[in-house]
């Protein structure tokens, strides 16, 4: 039996709307700093976060994340690879990987990653025009709450995916057995 939604919860949700678009799309704005697109910005901050040495990451491993976050084909993530790897980016580097000739690792640049630092630098600045409008007890408290939800996030997202893989599994047998 489900537990009874909470005013918390609920209150909760009523901050999704101004938490995800003004303040998420504010900071990924700053991170673009006007020179590179949403997907662009995702993929070097996921290889900055989950990479290895925060330089370097499976192809595979970006296409499960971006398409989670984004309603995008692996082919857009291809192109947006490979435009990141070309003049006038020359942001990555996209090499045959180490175990899998089938596979690609991608690999920050030089140039990938004083891009990286550029955006940190920024994204640091646009939230600092926030938090010099806070108490310092509520800054802290801003960022172990959202360190928490998202420790929260990690457990429960992947019994989420697997359930929604299973219905569409599932769902596509359905169809296939019509």
């Amino acid at each position: 039996m489900e537990s009874p939604v909470s005013d918390s919860a609920k209150e909760f949700l009523d901050l999704f709307y101004p938490v995800h678009y003004k303040v998420g799309i504010g900071i990924e704005d700053a991170l673009r700093g006007g020179r590179l697109t949403r997907h662009q910005v995702a993929i070097l901050w996921l290889i900055r976060s989950e990479g290895e040495g925060g330089r370097s990451i499976s192809r595979k491993e970006i296409e499960r994340s971006i398409t989670r976050w984004f309603e995008i084909r692996n082919s857009a993530i291809s192109k947006s690879l490979r435009v990141m790897a070309r003049e006038p980016l020359d942001l990555l580097d996209i090499l045959e990987h180490p175990t899998s000739g089938r596979e690609r690792q991608v690999v920050l640049t030089a140039k990938g990653a004083r891009e990286i630092e550029r955006m940190v630098d920024q994204g640091r600045r646009f939230i600092q025009t926030m938090v010099d409008r806070l108490a310092a007890e509520e800054a802290s408290q801003g960022v172990h709450f959202l360190g928490r939800v998202s420790a929260i996030i990690d457990l429960i997202q992947p019994k989420t995916r697997s359930g929604a893989k299973t219905r569409a599994v599932a769902k596509k047998r359905a169809a296939s057995k019509r």
